[in-house]
């Protein structure tokens, strides 16, 4: 508003010097009568812009109150992972409506080609985007279904309503609904028609990049290309059968990878939420990793293509896999339970490739041998999830589990067990800060093969040591970062707060530890009286952008000196 104060001044002085010259003319003609009629007229326009000003001055601050009112009034709340909870009829009165909106009764659809450039109102229906709306969406009495073309440049609030995002919809301001009351006893099938077909937990494996097609780069196959479709949990039960998969070249492997699934789905629909029971089978040929928790398939192939680092480890798995699984979603809150029956056979893949775009003579490490051979074991694996992802990163608790069983009487080569437990918290400390921790635990009894072994070190699990310079059968790993937003130097007059207010500053911590216990040892001996000392620890400080995700920095161990390790990461470690 200070600069359109300032315009309007600039044009009332340019109208009063026209007006001066126009008099001062008029005078050297003696005509006094007609420079006084311009000098009155001068004035007359400039009260008029004056009287427009304070008009349009009136009108944005206005809209500017009506559309900020929710996160300045204090109704949105981080700090915890319980919903926002706004009590608010159906009726909704003119002052929560921007004048210049445009506003619709009923269902409204906006279709991929369309853009709104402008905030959007639907009452009595639901608003189902493809497009994208530049503005600010509000909706009363429906839901708001964004399609994975979705796109809202600004706020979305549903009251009486739910929020329904598929993969790659896109709400770059805040989210806000509230859940009208079900009085009905029964299950509307209806409630559940609009949900979207995925499964989204911190456990769960790979994506494929973009819209079922497939890109990666590593050391052992190059350039992999492939296309392929992901399994869809259909909560509605609109289907019953589900048939996913997947095939792709490796361009200096020479192979075809893929895998072919089908499953069974059995959709329960109630007041509480939705689930599903499954029973299903597939099939594969595999690059597989079992660093997938380390690093993500994307940020691990930037990190081979552009800087020839490839932080993976990888084996052939070839096999087939029996399940059957249970999945549940309420609200916020996300459970899973399974048990599979897998048989595979395992082999060593070799370096096939050591270009990158860039990284001077820098080489690639050797892909480690694995203990070729073939496996039977049965997979019992569950996890619990609060996880929900805001603008300013995730909050709420996430626990996994799985346990691994291989047995030599059912055909398998390796007789061992393998237990891996995963503690996450995403505590809030306020709009921008947040305190993240994880806890990840292993053990097993038997004789592990390599490619089950634990490791750690480096990048994704303590930033400061070398790369995977712990191994074991035994492992704890704790990690911590505390999330502060750059505006609380506001303080420091000398500080140059324009570049601050916008990025995060994190103080990071690891700690870890691996052993190596008796193939004949329990699960539960080889980790008893752990001491602090034991542990391998480093401290490290890092500036991210609001949610955490990209972040640059340095780690320094703290049990020797040692240089500074560089930390650069577009993805979050956990």
């Amino acid at each position: 508003m200070k600069n359109l104060t300032l315009f309007l001044i600039a044009c009332g002085l340019v109208l009063s010097f026209f007006s001066a010259n126009a008099q001062s003319k008029l005078k050297k003609t003696n005509d006094d009568d007609v420079g006084e009629r311009i000098g009155n007229e001068a004035d007359n326009i400039g009260k008029e812009i004056d009287k427009v000003g304070n008009n349009i001055d009136h009108i944005v601050n206005n809209m500017v109150q009506r559309w900020t009112s929710p996160l300045e009034d204090g109704q949105i709340t981080t700090d915890d992972t319980v919903p926002s909870t706004i009590h608010r009829s159906l009726e909704i009165t003119d002052s929560e409506i921007d004048s210049n909106a445009q506003s619709f009764s009923g269902d409204k659809v906006i279709e991929e080609s369309e853009i709104m450039n402008s905030n959007v109102v639907v009452k009595g229906g639901d608003l189902t985007v493809y497009g994208t709306v530049d503005g600010d969406v509000l909706v009363v009495g429906g839901d708001l279904n964004m399609k994975r073309t979705g796109k809202i440049t600004g706020s979305a609030r549903v009251i009486n309503g739910s929020i329904l995002k598929e993969d790659g919809a896109v709400i770059k301001g805040f989210e806000d609904f509230t859940k009208k009351e079900k009085i009905s006893f029964r299950p509307s099938r209806s409630n559940f028609s609009r949900t979207v077909r995925t499964f989204d937990v911190p456990w769960s494996d790979d994506k494929m990049n973009l819209d079922n097609f497939i890109f990666r780069y590593n050391r052992v196959e190059g350039l992999f290309l492939g296309a392929g479709s992901e399994k869809k949990y259909y909560w509605d039960g609109e289907r019953n059968w589900n048939m996913f998969g997947s095939a792709g070249w490796g361009f200096k492997s020479h192979i075809w990878r893929g895998n072919l699934g089908l499953v069974r789905q059995f959709a329960l629909l109630t007041n509480e939420g939705s689930g599903i029971i499954e029973l299903g089978a597939e099939g594969y040929s595999l690059t597989d990793t079992k660093d997938k928790w380390v690093i993500s398939l994307h940020e691990n192939t930037a990190a081979a293509l552009l800087i020839h680092e490839d932080f993976r480890d990888y084996f052939e798995r070839n096999g087939y896999t029996i399940h059957a699984a249970y999945y549940s979603k309420d609200n916020y809150l996300k459970n899973e339970l399974k048990i599979a029956y897998v048989a595979d056979m395992y082999d060593s893949l070799a370096n096939k490739v050591d270009w990158a775009l860039f990284g001077g003579d820098k080489h690639y490490r050797l892909n480690p041998a694995i203990n070729p051979g073939k496996m039977r074991s049965i997979i019992a694996s569950g996890g619990v999830s609060t996880i929900s992802n805001t603008s300013y990163g995730p909050e709420g608790w996430s626990l996994s589990a799985s346990a691994e069983f291989a047995k030599n009487n059912w055909g398998s080569e390796f007789e061992f067990g393998q237990y891996i437990l995963d503690l996450r918290r995403f505590q809030p400390l306020g709009k921008y800060d947040n305190l993240n921790i994880r806890v990840r635990a292993g053990s097993s009894d038997g004789t592990l093969p390599s490619q089950k072994m634990f490791e750690l070190g480096g990048l994704g699990t303590m930033n400061a040591f070398p790369f995977k310079s712990e191994l074991g059968n035994r492992m704890l790993l704790f990690n911590a970062e505390l999330i502060l937003n750059g505006s609380f130097l506001d303080e420091l007059d000398f500080w140059p707060l324009w570049i601050f207010h916008n990025i995060n500053i994190l103080l990071l911590t690891d700690a870890g530890l691996t052993r190596e216990a008796s193939s004949n040892a329990s699960a539960l001996e080889g980790v008893e009286a752990v001491k602090f000392n034991d542990f391998e620890h480093d401290l490290g400080v890092a500036l991210s952008n609001r949610s955490g995700s990209f972040r640059i920095g340095v780690a320094w161990r703290t049990d020797h000196p040692s240089p500074a390790q560089f930390i650069l990461r577009f993805n979050r470690p956990f």
